[in-house]
């Protein structure tokens, strides 16, 4: 009996394009919650001008009065607050401004777990079964099923990460200390070669959960870091696939943006929410061209 072929970097790359265009319902449903993310996030400091909104002469200003006299307004404010304060304590708009940034601070990487633990179930259940029909009810029932057990590989592996970095950036900085700043060039290529496989490894444990019908984070990762050492080269190329992907994206975007005219703020929106779609493709395409190398 032969042994079955495997499929090689290209082909799973090929087949994660082919894969990720045959359901542009995910790619909207990612561009949809990544947007809500985004609005939740502007609502916090938006927060904070709900009460100057008010005032009488903000809306005045906003009425069609001069910019210099918004200004001035503004500063008069501002002065004049810093000015009542006593050494008792800071200032109110400092407290303000310091409890918005922390929320925001807080709640990005708690919106980012949210949203990405819920849909990458439904995401990878839609690759795994392709080429079946795309079904709404599929896709939020994978979404709902692995929610909680990504939830947890999210948080475990964001909490391994930030230890990793940490490590990594001290020896870096011992290393360029001791030897010099060329070293930077050896140190920096093995903290390549560290993320790409630890990368592999936490896509890898979302997808075998999926492909194993599996809630068991510790066995899905465990075929993760057996997969890495079994197919090196394969991952390496798929991988280094997608991140020229998102480097020509991005080369695009920079090049185009410029030549734009500022005064044609819709077509920059639009230009920058096509721009925001096709950074997410490029990771679909590499969960997708994941799926034919197991």
């Amino acid at each position: 009996m032969e042994a079955p072929v495997k499929t090689t970097s290209w082909q799973a790359f090929r087949n994660g394009l082919t894969r990720s265009i045959r359901y542009p319902q995910v790619i909207l449903c990612a561009y949809l919650f990544n947007l809500l993310t985004g609005l939740l996030l502007a609502v916090i400091p938006a927060l904070t001008l709900v009460d100057p909104a008010h005032r009488t002469a903000i809306q005045d200003a906003a009425n069609g009065i001069d910019m210099w006299l918004v200004e001035e307004i503004l500063g008069s404010t501002t002065t004049y607050s810093i000015l009542q304060e006593t050494a008792s304590g800071p200032p109110p708009w400092l407290q303000q401004a310091s409890l918005v940034v922390f929320f925001i601070l807080l709640a990005v990487p708690v919106l980012a777990w949210l949203t990405a633990s819920f849909l990458r179930g439904g995401i990878l259940l839609a690759y795994v079964e392709a080429p079946q029909p795309f079904s709404w009810q599929r896709f939020f029932w994978g979404c709902w099923h692995w929610f909680g057990a990504f939830l947890l590989i999210n948080l475990l592996l964001e909490i391994a990460t930030l230890l990793l970095m940490s490590i990594l950036l001290v020896g870096i900085v011992m290393a360029a200390s001791a030897a010099g700043a060329w070293i930077n060039w050896i140190t920096l290529s093995l903290l390549v070669l560290i993320i790409v496989p630890w990368l592999a490894i936490s896509d890898y444990t979302h997808l075998f959960a999926v492909v194993d019908q599996t809630r068991n984070v510790f066995k899905a990762f465990g075929k993760a870091f057996i997969l890495i050492f079994r197919r090196p080269l394969a991952l390496a190329g798929l991988f280094g696939l997608s991140l020229l992907m998102l480097l020509l994206i991005q080369a695009a975007f920079r090049i185009l943006l410029p030549s734009l005219p500022p005064d044609w703020w819709p077509l920059v929106f639009v230009v920058t929410q096509v721009f925001i779609i096709a950074r997410l493709w490029s990771r679909l395409v590499r969960w997708a061209g994941a799926v034919d190398i197991t």
